[in-house]
């Protein structure tokens, strides 16, 4: 995961023609507010980002931001899943900050680490991320998400792989690759998960590379593809992205919601991500404190009101990316205990 420094336009713009949101990078655990470059500058964002630097004293925040911010934010594209920036239209932008007046330090952030040791982990389903997903109305052992198997690099596809074939997976769910990089992955010598290559010459795999972004149109599209692939085939699923935490994460919280998971089943399925990869211990301020930025994010994506049900604004938010009453319908028989 690359580390990348972007500039953001603070709050502290004088103009009141820009539209301000709330969020944006979060490039710390205290929120901040920042300007949609986005919708901002439209097409030319070099040369509107001249300007606006030009005519008004701008304070400028340094964001520091794990993964991909400037393409999750619309400002450069992604090559496939080789997560490599390309047509950044900032590149060639100088900026000379200068400090104005000393605050205060930033909260500490410690950063999580996980490795790629098999030994430091206390079995194989949690090196690879790998279990049912649980909650509400989901039928037993229909549903699961795990690390990448598909990778010919990472240590944990070999063990998702098996781990897959134990639980007599069907259909996957491949939110990180485009299909022309699973292709070659799975026709490379190198590849060592032969049950998720058995399922894939069979049609039983969907790849798109969504971005880490699930608000991103990008992902909407791509994420509605999927499911419907989804609702032509047979359980059990397996959803998974790179480490299965994150985009795998959000579409296990969005079906579990659909069948009416609650908030702590849904918290509780999050989290593990977080416990398996990182040894946080539940409840510990760590834990609290990722978790709940997490499942509040998943939330705000579906637009939830916590006075209506998950299962309504999962269904809209379904609705919104363009699946039919039938589709949705369709999700719902084929994960329910009554289905």
């Amino acid at each position: 995961m690359e580390l990348s420094l972007f500039f953001i336009v603070a709050l502290r713009v004088p103009s009141p023609a820009f539209h301000v949101e709330r969020g944006g990078g979060k490039p710390s655990p205290r929120r901040c507010d920042t300007i949609s470059l986005n919708r901002l500058f439209g097409k030319d964002k070099e040369t509107m980002l001249k300007k606006l630097l030009s005519l008004c004293a701008a304070a400028l925040a340094l964001a520091v931001n794990e993964g991909s911010f400037a393409a999750d934010r619309g400002l450069t594209a992604l090559k496939d899943d080789a997560r490599k920036l390309r047509d950044s239209p900032l590149e060639s932008l100088r900026v000379m900050p200068t400090v104005s007046e000393k605050e205060d330090y930033a909260e500490p952030h410690e950063r999580l680490r996980a490795t790629d040791v098999r030994g430091d982990y206390d079995s194989d389903a949690v090196f690879a991320n790998f279990r049912e997903v649980r909650g509400g109305r989901l039928k037993r052992r229909s549903l699961y998400r795990s690390s990448i198997p598909s990778s010919t690099e990472r240590p944990r596809a070999p063990y998702a792989d098996r781990l897959a074939r134990e639980a007599g997976i069907r259909t996957v769910l491949n939110l990180a690759n485009s299909p022309e990089r699973l292709k070659k992955n799975m026709e490379s010598p190198a590849c060592r998960s032969p049950y998720y290559r058995m399922l894939w010459r069979g049609g039983g795999v969907i790849a798109r590379a969504l971005p880490a972004a699930p608000e991103h149109a990008a992902f909407r599209a791509g994420l509605a593809e999927e499911l419907r692939f989804m609702t032509k085939r047979p359980a059990p699923y397996l959803i998974h992205c790179a480490e299965g935490k994150d985009r795998a994460g959000f579409v296990s919280f969005l079906l579990a919601a659909l069948l009416d998971a609650s908030l702590d089943e849904l918290k509780n399925d999050y989290g593990q991500s977080f416990v398996n990869y990182y040894h946080l211990k539940r409840g510990e301020p760590r834990y609290v404190m990722h978790v709940d930025d997490g499942i509040e994010s998943f939330c705000r994506t579906v637009a939830w009101a916590p006075q209506e049900p998950l299962r309504r604004a999962a269904e809209r938010y379904l609705r919104g990316i363009g699946l039919t009453a039938v589709e949705i319908e369709t999700l719902k028989r084929r994960l329910a205990q009554d289905g």
